[in-house]
């Protein structure tokens, strides 16, 4: 794969920007304990990178009709807002560097996360990196979610680039799902959540860190 024909760069947000999926999974564990249940990161690993229907679809696929999974969610989302407001903003090893260099290189940037905007907007801000970002294409804006490309596809209209011209970065299956459908240069960032060998093969590259990406493209 030739990096040096990529004019935009397209970010996840939670668990790619933000080490934020350990806390979500404390959280839906505080909510559930509420409820009565306990939700396995088997199936969490399932929704995450998930509209809040997409998700509701699953549950009930796995659950029936049993427990009323969108108060479930919004509950969770109480609890993990509430905790994440409360300490740091967790952002993952490598984001400053790579966006500094990003932006020092001309690339265009954007954020395409399933996420609410106003959740978003604050995290960026509250991380000091909002200034970064050309365009933040959120949950809201789509009618469908990852894996269906729809959020990275607006997310490169924006921008005023192809796909192909585009590099996405994601840490969940559900998005590198999403980047591949698009046609997108689609990089996996693990976070909780590691690819199989079918899917690395697939892969135009699986980076430890966002780090290994910027330097990655440096070499290109």
């Amino acid at each position: 794969m030739e990096t040096r024909k990529i004019k935009g760069v397209i970010f996840d947000q939670d668990g790619l920007l933000f080490d934020t999926e350990r806390i979500s999974i404390k959280a839906w564990d505080l909510a559930g304990n509420e409820m009565g249940f306990h939700l396995e990161e088997s199936f969490l690993c399932t929704i995450r990178g998930a509209n809040a229907n997409d998700a509701a679809r699953k549950f009930k696929e796995r659950f029936g009709e049993a427990y009323d999974f969108l108060k479930l969610r919004g509950r969770k989302q109480e609890i993990f807002v509430k905790m994440l407001r409360e300490m740091e903003m967790p952002v993952k090893p490598g984001v400053k560097e790579l966006l500094t260099y990003l932006r020092e290189e001309g690339y265009k940037i954007a954020m395409a996360t399933a996420s609410a905007r106003e959740y978003s907007m604050d995290n960026l801000r509250l991380a000091g990196i909002d200034g970064f970002f050309d365009y933040v294409i959120t949950g809201d804006m789509v009618k469908e979610a990852k894996p269906n490309p729809e959020i990275f596809l607006k997310a490169a209209e924006a921008l005023g680039e192809k796909p192909d011209d585009c590099l996405v970065l994601e840490d969940s299956l559900n998005g590198v799902e999403a980047g591949l459908k698009g046609g997108f240069v689609t990089v996996m960032v693990p976070d909780l959540t590691q690819p199989d060998e079918v899917l690395r093969q697939r892969l135009d590259r699986v980076c430890s860190s966002l780090l290994e990406v910027r330097d990655w493209l440096m070499e290109a």
